[in-house]
């Protein structure tokens, strides 16, 4: 079986998260731990099984970004990896801002330790 690669780059990004289960309408109130341009990963207390669809809602520097998605991956320290599948137009501008200023920040890290 091979392991599910990540398509862009991972940046560390801790902010507040709501994960709401479409089927059921369970909803956790977490904190990110990474951000990509497709997607997220956050610590549930409670496993969410892989497949699972959510909707994801995640507020950061008084911006908000909201996206159908599903749940691809779960690590072994509870740590549950989403694809986001819909994106609004807006949402995606939220996304790319966020993802922006990521890697701006990673880009001046690395020139400071060069």
């Amino acid at each position: 079986m091979r392991a599910e690669r990540p398509r862009a780059a991972r940046y560390s990004f801790v902010a507040k998260i709501t994960v709401t289960d479409l089927d059921s309408g369970y909803q956790v109130q977490e904190s990110t731990q990474n951000l990509s341009l497709y997607g997220c990963q956050f610590g549930p207390r409670t496993p969410t099984p892989i497949g699972t669809r959510v909707r994801v809602q995640i507020f950061h520097n008084g911006d908000a970004f909201e996206a159908q998605a599903r749940v691809v991956n779960v690590q072994p320290f509870g740590a549950a990896g989403i694809a986001f599948t819909n994106v609004s137009e807006r949402d995606q501008e939220v996304l790319d801002k966020w993802v922006a200023e990521l890697r701006s920040k990673k880009s001046q890290r690395q020139n400071v330790d060069a």
